[in-house]
């Protein structure tokens, strides 16, 4: 798997959702200001809950312009190639009691962690250097064997490459 590839559609993928986000934001704005929105009664809650949604839509539109900004002004080549895992490095881990050998690949990113792409039938898993996952792997070299916790168990893998 090659690591701009990786980049190129995680950026897309953001880019997605940032554009999903304004579209949304657009459609909470417009129901908080519709003239239907105003309220009829004390209790009417309608139009109040609406702008708070779009104050919240709004607020998702700034965070996911960030995330895609940092992936797009990230220039692949600036990648660093060699050594133990860091940020912008993807990593293979192959299961160890796996008798297919089955492999998962993790991208540790600054933003947008939780995030899965697909690329020729493979997922990978972006994962910021401050969750579980990211924590783990922050650090190891290739040979290392980490143990993720995977439907409820712990499951033994083997660092296979680092890019």
């Amino acid at each position: 798997m090659d690591k701009h590839e990786v980049h190129k559609v995680v950026t897309a993928a953001l880019l997605s959702r940032y554009d999903t986000a304004k579209w949304a934001a657009k459609q909470a704005h417009e129901a908080a200001t519709n003239e239907e929105s105003v309220a009829e009664n004390k209790y009417d809650t309608f139009g109040l809950e609406a702008s708070y949604l779009a104050h919240g839509q709004s607020q998702r539109v700034l965070e996911c312009e960030q995330d895609w900004l940092i992936f797009d002004k990230k220039q692949p080549v600036l990648f660093r190639e060699e050594g133990a895992i860091d940020l912008w490095c993807l990593v293979t881990l192959t299961e160890l009691e796996s008798p297919y050998g089955a492999n998962k690949y993790f991208f540790i990113s600054p933003c947008a962690g939780g995030l899965t792409v697909e690329i020729s039938e493979n997922k990978v898993y972006l994962v910021t250097p401050s969750s579980p996952v990211g924590k783990k792997l922050l650090g190891k070299v290739v040979g290392d064997e980490v143990e993720l916790l995977q439907n409820g168990k712990q499951t033994a893998y083997e660092i296979t490459t680092i890019e």
